[in-house]
């Protein structure tokens, strides 16, 4: 799919149905498709927390069409889900975040699998491990929940490890797993790619690569399979959207890649992730 048929309406994200127009305005409408005629850069925020369509112009202004909004606590869910049916360029993941597993119960399970069986576009995400936060017991075993229901919808997980990656690959060793995985802000060792690779991952990079004291970070950045390169905000924590032409030129400078031709490269591998979970 090419950036002018997402413009026309054919989003990956969900149906159409409900338009700009008719959530916006005309006006709103307009002036949204005459900032895509007019850039024509073309980006996607593989990952973000944004819950507001204001918050996103300035991005839109720089090109970035599309943006992958995570939830953190059961409480971020349904405004996710509603702002994804509302406006096709948002896609939505919801799920409980490391640092929020305490509020994991059976009730939350099921209000999960209920909302993946009536959104069959929504995905899971942002789940994982993080060392530097209490209760890695009870982390492991809702990261492990989770997983396992992406696995039953099959749904692309997006997944935040910070400091665990012993026990994350423990964990997706010999296991059901998503069609998808997106490691958000990947920070593992390079050595772990082709691994991770095997089992479905992809790589999403933030603003951290642009500092050249994150020197693993940047080796990861330019060691990864092309196919497999994305790129992210982590709005409104790391940086805004509008950074991400900025995050992709420093990509293509640590692989010696055209710009141009890195932004099309993960372009296409964001569309194609959102379009089913493989290229």
């Amino acid at each position: 799919m090419t950036f002018n048929h997402w413009v026309q309406g054919s989003s990956p994200c969900g149906p159409t149905t409900n338009s700009p127009r008719a959530v916006r305005g005309i006006f709103f409408d307009f002036l949204y498709l005459l900032v895509y005629h007019l850039v024509m850069q073309k980006y996607i925020d593989a990952h973000c927390h944004i819950l507001s369509d204001e918050s996103i112009w300035p991005a839109v202004a720089c090109g970035v069409g599309q943006f992958v909004v995570n939830a953190t606590t059961p409480d971020d869910w349904g405004k996710i889900v509603e702002v994804s049916n509302r406006d096709n360029r948002i896609c939505g993941a919801i799920g409980v975040h490391p640092w929020y597993v305490s509020g994991w119960n059976d009730g939350v399970e099921t209000q999960m699998s209920e909302l993946l069986k009536n959104n069959p576009r929504l995905m899971i995400g942002e789940i994982g491990l993080d060392k530097n936060h209490p209760d890695l017991d009870l982390q492991e075993s809702v990261f492990m929940r989770q997983l396992q229901i992406a696995h039953d919808f099959g749904r692309i997980a997006h997944i935040h490890c910070v400091g665990a990656w012993g026990k994350m690959m423990d964990i997706l060793r010999g296991r059901d797993l998503p069609p998808a995985m997106v490691f958000h802000c990947f920070s593992g060792a390079p050595e772990l790619a082709p691994e991770l690779v095997k089992l479905g991952a992809f790589f999403s990079f933030g603003c951290g690569i642009c500092d050249e004291k994150h020197i693993k970070m940047r080796d990861v950045v330019a060691s990864v399979p092309e196919n497999r390169i994305l790129v992210e905000s982590d709005a409104p924590d790391g940086a805004m959207p509008d950074k991400i032409p900025e995050i992709v030129a420093e990509i293509a400078k640590l692989r010696n890649v055209e710009f141009e031709q890195m932004a099309d490269i993960i372009y296409n591998n964001t569309m194609g992730l959102l379009n089913g979970g493989k290229i």
